[in-house]
């Protein structure tokens, strides 16, 4: 009977692994949260490098879609947050999302007036998105672009 087991344990340990194999592989190789939390981030082709003949354009629509009213801002600060995200990931700032991004990448500012100006632009755009009481100041959605603004040129994105 002890015989009988030992192959029986043998091919469950080897459709476990098999499993486990396919498992991994079906995922394309994408890494899931390690030990420090941080995932492998989206890089693009060009890692480090930003076109800003790319950037400009995106820059230029969100500026037009601001003028167009109240909605109008609150899409351009939305999509400002986006297009600086998308700049962060392409220059390899380590992070899950734009918060651990924007900390890991504070030195890569030329003053901390810059980096804090992108940190209360970021959190005025989350209080638009998850506060449902949040009313629209004007005044501070466009001061929120200009910090955008000022990062993505202090970035060399623009």
């Amino acid at each position: 009977m002890g015989e009988a087991i030992t192959p029986v344990f043998l091919i469950g340990l080897l459709a476990a692994g098999l499993i486990l194999y396919a498992l991994v592989a079906s995922s394309g190789g994408k890494r899931k949260k390690g030990r420090r939390g941080h995932r492998a981030n989206f890089a693009g082709p060009h890692r480090g490098f930003i076109d800003p003949v790319e950037i400009q354009p995106k820059w230029d629509l969100i500026m037009a879609t601001s003028a167009t009213g109240a909605s109008g801002l609150k899409s351009a600060l939305n999509d400002a947050d986006k297009l600086f995200d998308q700049v962060m990931r392409q220059l390899g700032f380590p992070g899950d999302n734009f918060g651990e991004r924007l900390k890991s990448g504070r030195q890569r500012f030329s003053t901390y007036g810059v980096y804090d100006g992108i940190w209360k632009a970021h959190k005025l755009r989350n209080s638009m998105a998850h506060d449902m009481g949040f009313d629209l100041v004007v005044s501070q959605v466009k001061e929120a672009l200009s910090n955008f603004e000022r990062g993505l040129r202090d970035l060399k994105a623009l």
